[in-house]
């Protein structure tokens, strides 16, 4: 079964489709774009029912499902859980990828499957890198490749990118490059006012090898992430650059009657260096020193997976796991403050903090009755954390590292992920889903190990400064959804209903080692907050419809409601939700013209995190106006306005603004309001692919 196939001939162009087959199960969104200017590849996410991206900046997405976010998204790219360099995920997993080197993103709608990751609480997905096909006879040599370029006019930012694979039978090459830089983007483009620090610099690079016979197949495949001085306006630094290399080794072999095994393999090793003064200007009273932190991260993994025909289905079972260690050293100069003699102070934020996990599943997915389809598995995972001592230079933060290194760092978890979902097919275009699922996940390096206060939270980007709990226990969620599917060869509609009951759900609340932090963006008094188990409720409805009005008109939207409370203690809501929105498209394509107008609304959110200080956000409207025309077979040419009426709107999932008033001198943006999103834009693109 496939819904209506989507495609959109724009700068964001995408393919939705619902896939079925290896792999894949009905509720798996494909999301495929082409030649494309999203700077990263979670900007696709946005067209995804349920999902969302948390934006600190130009390049640093963090994905966002139904509420949840950070590492309880699993993030795989081509089979790897890819780990952030940075304890703020500037570095986020998608980022590693450009959107033009992107074969495609996979998104498991609702609950995620056993089978598809480690702390997949809330949910999971799958990047896959262009890598081309083998020839599919013996004298065949085949050559697929595609180039591309692009212009928008809102930061006057450029992408130029090549891929080319050559293969026969048996062996097959390919090499894919990409480079993508733009200025601050004006958020007026009538007045050319400007949010200050948003540029970016990013050069992307896949390479890989592979050969197959006789039901073997041999893959090594290397990826590098070059991104250079990059703002991140919600963060407290930003990117002066990330180096990251993965290698990929997978091997699959085909024995037969049903039989398959399938293997991965993959070694990371990422720097990053972030600082405050590169990009930004630094207070001139001192206050905000020039600091600049050092971060590494080192790890690798597996996947070991055999699948076989078991009763009236298919049996899978693997063992899975992944190791990584960390380190972020601070450095401070207090020259700045005003009569003092220049003093270098160095702190380590992480010290050999390393995280292993292991892990086997089994997952049966058959027909149990007529009609009936189950999907069931089980997962048990053991997780071991342990962080070295640490030591500082800055006399107030002694007691603090002193406290730390007095206690044992060592810490286990053990869990297992429960899931049962029934699919009912009552009609060829009519089918019901019903699933339920326990699911855990084991308290980050970050909630465990972070000593003193800071901002190091993974990308929480609410300007508070946060201590780590060495007494945390996991989070257990108990996940219900209910959705049907309606499809017919004119009109689909697909909505999904879910209750997500967290126990010990990590949140920050007011610490009692220290009471106030020494500044705040958002208030005039913030409490130190320490992470702590809570009770949590996340539920909502999302849901994608379309018709096809004739054969070159049709229209697709979508809507996405998620809400989250705390049920223990202080009530109130949980942190960055994003508010109800939806987005609907009139697409008209005839004879290689496509042209398309877009509709993007976002409702306002007054359900704000009080202990976060998090402040409400207003609604707006947004209208994107496309085109693209296929001059012949493989070239396209591509143009749009977006935000067509220049509004200034500001995202919710978008943070506040923590550079200082001389960073963005004269563009009306101060610290601690909410960062407005892009204003006007002109694009234009060209690609051309064989």
């Amino acid at each position: 079964m496939a819904l209506p196939l989507v495609g959109h001939a724009e700068t964001e162009q995408l393919t939705t489709i619902v896939v079925e087959g290896s792999g894949s199960r009905p509720g798996t969104f494909a999301l495929a774009p082409d030649s494309s200017g999203f700077k990263d590849t979670a900007a696709l996410l946005e067209r995804v029912p349920g999902a969302n991206v948390n934006r600190n900046g130009p390049l640093t997405g963090i994905p966002q499902y139904r509420g949840m976010f950070g590492n309880r998204v699993n993030v795989e790219i081509d089979g790897a859980n890819i780990k952030e360099a940075g304890p703020n995920s500037m570095d986020t997993a998608l980022s590693h990828i450009p959107a033009v080197l992107t074969e495609s993103l996979t998104v498991y709608r609702g609950i995620a499957p056993v089978s598809s990751g480690i702390d997949t609480i809330g949910g999971t997905m799958k990047v896959k890198t262009k890598k081309g096909h083998f020839a599919e006879t013996e004298d065949d040599i085949v050559s697929e490749g595609a180039v591309s370029s692009g212009f928008s006019s809102v930061d006057k930012g450029y992408f130029v990118s090549g891929f080319t694979s050559l293969a026969n039978e048996n062996h097959k090459l390919h090499v894919g490059v990409s480079k993508e830089e733009g200025n601050d983007y004006r958020y007026k483009e009538r007045e050319g006012k400007k949010v200050i620090p948003t540029e970016y610099d990013r050069r992307g690079l896949i390479a890989g090898y592979s050969y197959q016979r006789n039901g073997h197949e041999l893959s090594f495949n290397y990826t590098d992430n070059d991104t250079r001085n990059t703002g991140s306006p919600a963060l407290p630094m930003d990117i002066v650059y990330i180096k990251s290399h993965i290698y990929n080794l997978d091997y699959n072999w085909d024995l037969g009657q049903g039989y398959e095994l399938k293997t991965k393999f993959f070694y990371q090793n990422s720097d990053h260096l972030m600082d405050n003064n590169t990009l930004r200007v630094p207070k001139p009273n001192g206050s905000d020193r020039l600091m600049d932190n050092t971060t590494n991260v080192q790890g690798g993994g597996w996947d070991i997976a055999l699948s076989m025909p078991l009763l009236s289905g298919d049996f899978t079972t693997g063992f899975t796991g992944d190791t990584s260690r960390h380190n972020s050293n601070i450095h401070m100069n207090a020259a700045m403050a005003p009569g003092a003699m220049p003093m270098d102070i160095y702190t380590q934020n992480f010290n050999d903090v390393e995280r292993s996990r292991y892990s086997f599943f089994g997952e049966w997915k058959g027909e149990v009755a007529n009609k009936l389809n189950a999907e069931l598995g089980a997962r048990l995972t053991y997780t071991n954390s342990d962080a070295g001592d640490v030591s500082t230079t800055m006399m107030p933060l002694k007691p603090f590292a002193n406290d730390f290194n007095s206690k044992g760092h060592n810490k286990d978890f053990v869990d297992v992920d429960l899931t049962a979902i029934l699919r009912y097919v009552m009609r060829d275009d009519l089918d019901f889903e019903l699933g339920f699922a326990r699911k855990n996940r084991a308290p980050s390096y970050q909630e465990l190990y972070l000593w003193s206060p800071a901002e190091a939270t993974s990308g929480l980007a609410d300007g508070r400064s946060y201590l780590g709990n060495l007494e945390l226990d996991m989070e257990h969620a108990y996940q219900f959804e209910f959705g049907m599917d309606w499809h017919t060869d004119e009109a689909y509609l697909a909505p999904r209903a879910f209750v997500h009951y967290v126990n010990d759900y990590i949140q920050g609340t007011p610490s009692s080692v220290m009471r106030t932090q020494t500044s705040c963006p958002t208030s005039n008094s913030c409490p130190v907050l320490q992470f702590e188990n809570i009770e949590a409720l996340l539920y909502g409805i999302d849901l994608e419809l379309g018709y096809i009005f004739t054969d070159w008109v049709r229209f697709d939207a979508g809507l996405n409601y998620v809400g989250g409370n705390r049920l223990d203690g202080p009530e109130g809501n949980l942190y960055r939700i994003a508010p109800l929105n939806g987005r609907m498209q009139l697409t008209f394509n005839y004879s290689g013209f496509t042209t398309s107008i877009e509709g993007i609304l976002y409702a306002e959110q007054k359900n704000v995190a009080s202990y976060n200080n998090e402040q409400s956000t207003p609604g707006y409207e947004i209208m994107n106006l496309r085109a693209s025309y296929e001059a012949f077979d493989g070239f396209t040419f591509g143009t749009g306005i977006e935000n067509v009426l220049d509004s200034t709107n500001l995202n919710h999932l978008g943070g506040y603004y923590r550079p200082n008033a001389a960073t963005d001198a004269g563009n009306g943006v101060t610290t601690g309001d909410r960062i407005p999103m892009q204003g006007r834009n002109y694009y234009a693109t060209v690609s051309y692919q064989w």
